[in-house]
């Protein structure tokens, strides 16, 4: 008997020993302006973090109390500290910068007209000591900003490079320009038909092709297979990636298209504890098949920083390249096209679009899909319409994603109330290429790009993204194309879709939480979610809007944990 009081009695305190460590205070900060958003956007002065998490949030007297004499404080000084970022989709893993060249226009790169952009890939060619037959790549050509208003053909590119193959993507990432020797090493020519879902443009009158190649016909490019880097070079290039996502303020990113290799890498990160933020990783559909085979993948688990959050599929192309599929026609030349009604094009068929649907409820895996014209848009809503009806399901309880939903129609977003579906809205179109919207399709089209104030208005749960290598990464960017909507020129780009910069930031914090399952556990600042937070140099609630880009990241919190501090 008294063994067993003594054992009774060990555990006891053992139990109260483990209560109190488990609420000791570790850090405080004081003295802050914290906009915690939360249901009613408190703000607060301090916080308290225990063991990664937030333990309380109030006032300096109120927190303090809470210190003792091993707690950490830190006086914010009156910065303005808020959630983490949650990247609404970006591609984490998606551009490698040493091995590619950026060819891109301003702001993503010094690229004027073509000539610039022919001296940037010499430039590169002999930096980088390429001998003669290594293919060249290069990224982030666009027409709209060149001086010429053209895509670069093969001709631009084979004087230049006459013993290199060459590939410039443009910055959609939805089509590319390659040089004749790229072309003939690929085995493209005048008899090389279309394939599914791309196309090949070629010149007037002819079927030779001009170099430019469109959404799947990019994928006729045979590059040989470059030598696999180290695990080491991989997991160092993975730590400079998080790096420099943290010192944009976010906290949670998604790898918006992940190969097999990079699910593997990812998953040999997360098991060594490589990996400091969280990354929401979408297995591209082509390879779900083979992900769903390993046991060891699992999705909808959070586990050392890594989940696989869903299977990301691509439905259409980039409005901006005129290959996104609309239910009416470009009001101008779309290459490529020699009809009248020329309206883009989708990827997939509706059959494929159903079976995707289908296959990722039956493994209960979310479907993230890039759709950008309405009529893709439409495939997609009728796709999750049969899969609840094929499967007797319900998608609310699924949250399909639309990524991007550029030009989605009043009478859609209606429907993503009814469905469940989470609007993944991009506003940085709104700057990047507004003007060049409004040309392409016309006003009223055009205002509506990324209508996140109507889907607020219906009730739909949007959050917004950089899509970044598409566009810069910065958050506080992002956030006042939200708000401002001003494009290049400084027209506004659908004036009653702005934003109050609140909103704005609820679309990349709390909403971004949501997107992922994860709104219980952070997103915003509050007693029992995860202490993900951000130091800012100003309130971006106070600060006249026009200035809100100009805020900088002073610290990123991962957890109680600093990953990144402005030097």
């Amino acid at each position: 008997m008294r063994t067993n009081l003594k054992c009774l009695a060990i555990i006891f305190a053992t139990t109260v020993i483990n209560a109190q460590q488990k609420n000791t205070v570790e850090k405080i900060f004081i003295n802050g302006n914290i906009i915690t958003v939360d249901a009613k956007n408190s703000t607060a002065q301090a916080v308290a973090v225990s063991n990664g998490k937030i333990l309380a949030v109030g006032t300096n007297s109120k927190i303090e109390k809470l210190k003792d004499k091993n707690t950490i404080v830190v006086d914010l000084k009156g910065k303005t500290v808020v959630p983490g970022f949650i990247d609404g989709h970006s591609h984490f893993m998606g551009l490698s910068r040493s091995t590619t060249v950026n060819v891109g226009s301003p702001p993503m790169g010094d690229v004027k007209n073509i000539a610039d952009l022919v001296a940037r890939i010499q430039f590169f060619q002999k930096q980088k000591n390429i001998a003669p037959g290594e293919w060249i790549d290069a990224y982030g050509y666009d027409q709209d900003q060149l001086e010429e208003k053209r895509h670069p053909n093969k001709e631009d590119l084979d004087a230049a490079f006459p013993n290199n193959p060459v590939t410039i993507t443009n910055i959609n990432g939805h089509m590319s320009v390659s040089n004749s020797y790229a072309l003939k090493l690929s085995g493209i020519d005048a008899n090389t038909t279309n394939p599914p879902g791309g196309a090949i443009e070629r010149k007037k009158g002819t079927n030779e092709p001009t170099g430019l190649l469109q959404e799947n016909a990019s994928r006729l490019l045979k590059r040989p297979a470059k030598p696999a880097p180290t695990l080491d070079e991989q997991l160092k290039g993975l730590k400079e990636q998080q790096l420099f996502y943290a010192s944009n303020g976010i906290t949670t990113a998604q790898d918006g298209y992940s190969s097999f290799e990079s699910v593997e890498l990812l998953h040999k990160a997360a098991e060594r504890n490589e990996l400091f933020i969280d990354i929401e990783a979408l297995p591209g559909y082509p390879t779900l098949d083979k992900v769903l085979e390993n046991p060891a993948y699992k999705f909808g688990v959070l586990k050392n920083h890594l989940k696989l959050a869903g299977t990301k599929m691509i439905a259409d192309g980039s409005p901006q390249g005129k290959t996104a599929f609309f239910s009416k026609s470009y009001l101008v030349e779309v290459p490529g096209c020699n009809h009248d009604e020329c309206t883009g094009f989708p990827n997939i068929t509706q059959e494929q679009f159903n079976d995707l649907v289908i296959k990722a409820f039956k493994n209960n895996v979310r479907p993230f899909v890039h759709c950008n014209g309405d009529a893709t848009i439409d495939m997609y809503l009728k796709a999750i319409e049969n899969a609840n009806k094929t499967l007797n399901t319900n998608s609310n309880d699924r949250r399909p994603v639309t990524i991007h939903s550029q030009f989605v129609r009043p009478d859609q977003l209606d429907d993503y109330k009814k469905l469940g579906i989470i609007a993944a809205f991009f506003s940085n179109h709104a700057f990047f290429w507004g003007d060049v919207h409004v040309r392409n399709l016309g006003a009223d089209r055009a205002n509506f790009l990324s209508p996140l104030k109507t889907a607020i208005k219906k009730g739909v749960v949007a959050t917004n993204h950089t899509d970044y290598p598409v566009t810069p990464l910065n958050q506080l960017f992002l956030l006042w194309t939200s708000v401002e909507r001003k494009s290049r020129s400084g027209q506004v780009i659908g004036p009653d879709e702005r934003l109050t910069p609140i909103e704005g930031l609820r679309a990349i914090t709390i909403n971004g939480a949501y997107e992922y399952f994860e709104e219980n556990s952070k997103g915003s600042i509050e007693t029992g979610k995860l202490a993900d937070l951000v130091v800012l140099s100003d309130d971006l609630t106070k600060i006249d809007p026009s200035k809100i880009k100009d805020i900088t990241v002073l610290e990123t919190i991962k957890e109680g944990k600093t990953v990144f501090k402005k030097e």
